[in-house]
């Protein structure tokens, strides 16, 4: 299980970051910026966006040990979203080798 969810998470990655290279390539955002923050759905997708990354943050903060951890990744999920997302859900499959045993399942 462990390596499917480590695979799925790396698939999702990949995908992200070529959307995001093929988008730049296509138009930069921050010339287009002004017209999209006028757009009430633009403003409500941001907000869900980012409250939905402090809520996967409280989950990191609450599950790391170490504080220096957890707040080192909250620049990563508000700097790379999903992308940041992904990249600790693989992180953590990889330090909690022991909660993927079948008896724990």
């Amino acid at each position: 299980m462990r390596k499917v969810i480590i695979s799925i998470n790396l698939i999702l990655f990949l995908a992200m970051v070529y959307t995001t290279l093929w988008a730049s390539f296509q138009i930069n955002l921050f010339d287009e910026l002004e017209s999209y923050i006028d757009m009430p759905w633009f403003r409500a997708t941001l907000i869900d966006f980012y409250i939905n990354q402090f809520v996967i943050w409280i989950f990191v903060l609450w599950n790391e040990r170490k504080r220096l951890v957890a707040f080192a990744w909250l620049p990563v999920f508000i700097c790379f979203g999903s992308m940041g997302t992904t990249l600790y859900a693989i992180f953590f499959c990889f330090k909690n080798k022991n909660l993927f045993k079948r008896e724990t399942l």
